[in-house]
This record gives structure tokens, sequence and C-alpha cells, in this order.
């Protein structure tokens, strides 16, 4: 097949899991002998030049970018508040990009077009004045969901009013848009099921993000009573899981396990994060290779109370063999058995117990690492993932 890959994000290098989610599909679909090309947003906050792929990853597929700064603007954010646009998705429009899509699908003979993600769907009317070409739209989230439960959360009266009203206009985007696609595939099931409940008509399935196996490391010696978190600051949801870590648990973990570390890796860390002083807390940053860091750690943790989609970096972990300890929202897209290969506590203090269980019990640790990658050996494996995808898509793209 002849793919048009279309991306809000460039998908290199691969630091988040959006990025590792749009890459492997890329590579998954190169690998089995499609042709892809892959057209991204290329964000101030993720640039990467084009020209500058290793040679491996170039020859994966045709990548062209246009560049576009997303960054919340204060005056287009408060004008915002008087159109009844989602500014969310309209900080995603770029003119130059529609005009790149609209070059691309005239000059191209596609068998499918790709969209990755619901912010996509704002340039819906271009593609479908270029081609005849059937969209297979991916969401990655469902993405009023994640505001509808930052809202629930926040106790700042004003911030809390702020967080509805971007709620509300992203669901209206969202479900105004669900269905002017061709096919459907969510990562998870229960985005598939929220998504119907809403009124998604379109044949649709969920198939989740693959994990690509090149090598798996065995489980060998790391860095003992480590507890590591990797995520970018700049996803709210992240930024609240984090904090209700520091505050709520992490001091249950330290009292019991004096000499008990906490790595905190990702990027765009704000000054109150890195400038906190708090027993054991050691903030890296951004970190060159993710893998590394998590091999690096007895235990990953994943405390989000908000998100949607499918946590990548839980299966990250787990494909490292791991230990992971995470909310049941963290988790709750992935096919795991709480107990056997994932450690679920929504309550702070279970949190902390589970954390310092796994810390205090290697052989325990060892043992549910190697479920887990077990479990993602048989359920995440990408080549599956990319032809479970156009398996169910092709009959609805003629």
């Amino acid at each position: 097949m002849n793919i048009l890959q279309i991306t809000k994000k460039f998908p290199w290098p691969v630091k988040d899991g959006e990025v590792i989610g749009i890459f492997n599909l890329t590579r998954g679909f190169s690998e089995q002998g499609h042709q892809v090309t892959v057209l991204s947003l290329n964000t101030k906050k993720h640039y990467f030049p084009p020209d500058k792929l290793p040679a491996d990853i170039g020859i994966l597929a045709k990548f062209i970018a246009v560049g576009i700064d997303t960054a919340v603007k204060p005056v287009d954010a408060f004008l915002n508040l008087f159109t009844d646009k989602s500014y969310n998705i309209e900080r995603f429009y770029s003119k130059a990009f529609e005009d790149k899509i609209a070059e691309t699908l005239v000059g191209g003979n596609f068998d499918v077009i790709l969209l990755e993600g619901i912010y996509l769907m704002r340039y819906i009317d271009v593609i479908r004045k270029s081609t005849k070409t059937k969209v297979l739209l991916r969401p990655q989230n469902v993405e009023f969901v994640i505001w509808e439960r930052l809202f629930e959360t926040e106790s700042n009266w004003l911030k809390k009013q702020y967080l509805h009203l971007l709620a509300n206009r992203m669901k209206a985007f969202e479900l105004k848009n669900i269905n002017m696609a061709d096919v459907v595939v969510t990562v998870s099931e229960t985005d598939l099921g929220i998504f119907t409940e809403y009124g998604l008509k379109l044949p649709a399935t969920s198939v989740p993000t693959g994990y690509v196996f090149d090598t798996l490391p065995e489980i060998t010696a790391e860095e003992e009573n480590a507890v590591a978190f990797i995520g970018g600051m700049d996803w709210m949801p992240n930024r609240e899981g984090v904090d209700w870590f520091i505050k709520k648990v992490w001091p249950i973990v330290i009292n019991q396990l004096p000499d008990a570390k906490f790595y905190l890796a990702g990027r765009n860390f704000p000054a109150e994060i890195r400038n906190l002083k708090v027993k054991g807390l050691v903030v890296v940053g951004e970190v060159e290779d993710a893998r590394e860091f998590i091999l690096s750690k007895s235990v990953s943790i994943v405390p989000l109370f908000a998100g949607s989609g499918m946590r990548v970096k839980i299966v990250e972990a787990m494909a490292l063999g791991r230990a992971v300890v995470s909310t049941s929202v963290g988790a709750e897209s992935l096919q795991y058995t709480d107990g056997t290969d994932i450690l679920i506590a929504d309550d702070a203090a279970v949190f902390a117990n589970a954390v310092i269980k796994m810390l205090s019990n290697r052989h325990q640790r060892i043992a549910l690492g190697k479920m887990a990658q077990k479990l993602v050996l048989e359920v995440y494996d990408n080549r599956k993932i990319c032809k479970a995808i156009l398996d169910f898509s092709k009959p609805y793209l003629s």
C-alpha cells in the first residue's frame, strides 16, 4: 500500500509516548513492504530537521515537515474565550501545513491517509477537497476525557472554570469530527467505548500501540532502592501525578526506606520542581536514552489521575522487565493482571506500600518484571499491531 501518515509531531527522536506510537507505525509499515510518506507539523517544542535523520531511519519513509509555533500565547488564549473554538485545536492549525497537505495529496497516489490523532481532523476539509482517498483516524486519546479529569481534580476555582471550558470545547470538536473520517482505530478498548457511547458510527476497532523488539535485555542488576518516573512536565497529567507522588506517597516510602531515591526524568521541568528540596529526590531532567534510564532503576511508577489512550512508557518499562506501580487511570488501557505483571494502587498509602514492597524484595520484583515482559511479547509486538490495523481497515478503504 501507499500510505500517507499525517502527524502533529515530527516522529524523531523517539522520546515520548506519542512519538513512539507514530514512529513504530512508520517503521512497521515500511518493514512490511508498504510505501510510507510522513507529513508532520514540526513544532518548536519538539523540532527536528528532517535532513538530520539517521540514514537507517530516513530510508523508512519520505519525511516532510512544516514548522509551527504551538506555544500558548496569553493574548490568543484570551481572545479565544470569545469564540466557540477549541484553543488547544487551533494552536495546531497552520495555513502552510494545510497547503502542504493539498500539494502532497495532488502529487501522490495514496491508498490510505492515516491521521495520527483527533487534532489532525482540523484539516479534514482540505483533505476531502484534494482527494477521494479514504481517511483512517487513529486517536491517541479521548482528549476531552483528559481535560474533564483535570477539571474534576482541580481545587483552584478560577483554574477549574477554565479547565471546564477547555474540556467542553474539546468535547464538542471531538464529537463533531469523530464521524468525519472513514474508519477509526483507537489505541484502547476504553477509548473505543467512550467514542461509541457518544455516537461513533464508523467502522471502528481498537489496536494498541506496538513495541519494537530489536533486543530485549536480560533482567539483571540495577540500582537498589531506586524509583523512576519518566515523562514530559509540559503535559499536565504528568505534572499533577508527579506532584501527588512527591507530596503524598514519597514521604511514606522514605520513612520506611531512608536510603531510597526517586529519579525524575523528562523534558521541560519547571523551576519549582527543579528546585525542590526533598529527601531522596533526584531531578535528572531530559535523558539521552530512556531505555538506559529505565533499566538503571529498580521500580518504574506511573502516578496518573488524568489521561486517556495508552501509556506507552508502561509498555516500555514492562518490555524492559521492570516492576511497574501505576494508578488504575495510568494503566486503564492495558491488558494487565494486577499483582501478576503490574501493581495497581490509587490510594497514596497503598501506592507507597506497593513501591516499598518492590524495593524491599528483589525476588518478587524480578518475578513481576518477567511476567510483564512476557505480557508485552504476547500482546504488543509491533509487527502484529501494524498488520492488525491494516487488515481491519482495508475493506473500508476502497
